[in-house]
């Protein structure tokens, strides 16, 4: 979903909880880190980068803006680039070591300290992300363990800290999925319990601080796309529109808005949100990248309306978009989703036509065996399924 990449954001955003009763964390740091929030999920690049290391100016010991860092690059990969620009990976991985070793050292000076504790806990899980991204399972999973622990400790050190249940949640609710999908971790992931963890969310939801809102993006995905009962996509809606509010000027959570009415069966709305959406690009106030995201969530929203030759139009007002000089992610995967809904009309000449060239981008993404079934055989379906691609 559109917010999986945001969720990963908790590291940083959940901490550090009830700031104005730590000590070390003083009024003009907690501005700093706020502000920092605030600025990520506006998708405010270059100000959440000057908000983190303002407040490392201010407490260069201490480790919470340090994730803030390794969250700016993330964030600016993952929304930013469009997954175009590996190089951010790179220095995502730097800025996250860089997070568990002023951790390390803040945790060893201040053995009690359940902020510090949950930070450190938190930059494993950005590790522990970054391998499951490179398909590294193994690895993923034994550094979601070890943030798991180092979490548990910090609710040990203080209970009242409500933001530090987040990755306990988060552990409980995906130990007990990704074993279902991912066979090879089914003989070492100690499993969880997917219902504890959904009751451990909608708790910080309610009364986490800074953990808040990534609560809420964790519960909108859960919502969206759980399998096994807990799928309640009106209760998605509810707090995806909550999100909205709170961060307006937000290209992701507009494009999420867009997902969780599509998902829970609404095209007509969904269609109307996506135009909005691509009216607020074209008016610059979102980025031009964005286009293709907005022309795939319309193309699919109107193909199930069954309006398909305006589909097909937004699908190729998708396949301009370009990052650095080549097509974007988006623009790649709109030309998949254009072959299907040809092969869906028996359009075949016309679909094999999108299926090579997607199948002749680079495969920077990992969808290119889709447009390779494509010009293998026919796409089976007559409806698209979800608006992302594999892996999103």
């Amino acid at each position: 979903m559109f917010l999986a990449g945001a969720a990963l954001l908790g590291a940083w955003l959940a901490c550090p909880a009830r700031a104005w009763s730590t000590p070390y964390i003083t009024p003009e740091l907690d501005h700093w880190l706020t502000e920092g929030i605030d600025d990520i999920y506006q998708m405010r690049f270059d100000e959440a980068e000057t908000a983190a290391r303002k407040a490392i100016a201010l407490a260069p010991d201490e480790p919470h803006a340090y994730m803030g860092l390794a969250g700016v690059d993330w964030t600016r990969y993952v929304y930013g680039t469009d997954q175009g620009d590996p190089r951010l990976l790179d220095s995502f991985a730097r800025r996250t070591q860089q997070t568990i070793s002023v951790g390390q050292r803040w945790v060893k000076a201040h053995p009690g300290d359940a902020q510090g504790l949950m930070t450190l806990g938190a930059a494993y899980g950005l590790a522990s992300r970054l391998a499951i991204i490179r398909h590294q399972w193994i690895r993923g999973y034994l550094e979601g363990r070890k943030a798991v622990s180092i979490t548990r400790l910090a609710v040990q050190a203080d209970p009242r800290c409500w933001d530090c249940y987040l990755g306990v949640g988060m552990y409980d609710y995906y130990t007990d999925v990704y074993p279902r999908f991912i066979g090879a971790l089914a003989k070492f992931v100690l499993r969880g319990d997917r219902l504890r963890g959904i009751r451990t969310l909608e708790m910080v939801a309610r009364r986490g601080h800074y953990s808040r809102a990534n609560a809420m993006i964790l519960l909108v995905e859960i919502y969206t796309e759980d399998r096994w009962g807990a799928r309640d996509p009106e209760k998605a809606l509810a707090i995806m529109r909550r999100l909205r509010a709170l961060y307006p000027g937000s290209a992701m959570m507009h494009a999420a808005e867009v997902v969780t009415l599509y998902e829970g069966g609404r095209y007509e709305d969904a269609a109307a949100d996506a135009r909005a959406f691509l009216s607020l690009v074209r008016e610059g106030k979102y980025d031009a990248i964005e286009a293709g995201k907005g022309g795939v969530a319309l193309g699919c929203a109107l193909w199930r309306l069954g309006r398909h030759e305006e589909a097909l139009a937004a699908f190729r007002q998708a396949e301009t978009v370009d990052f650095g000089g080549r097509p974007s992610r988006w623009a790649v995967w709109a030309r998949v989703r254009a072959g299907q809904l040809e092969d869906a009309l028996g359009r075949r000449a016309d679909a094999l036509a999108d299926y090579r060239a997607a199948a002749a981008t680079p495969d920077t993404w990992g969808f290119g065996y889709v447009a390779k079934a494509g010009v293998a055989a026919p796409y089976a379906k007559t409806e698209p399924g979800p608006i992302a691609p594999p892996d999103d």
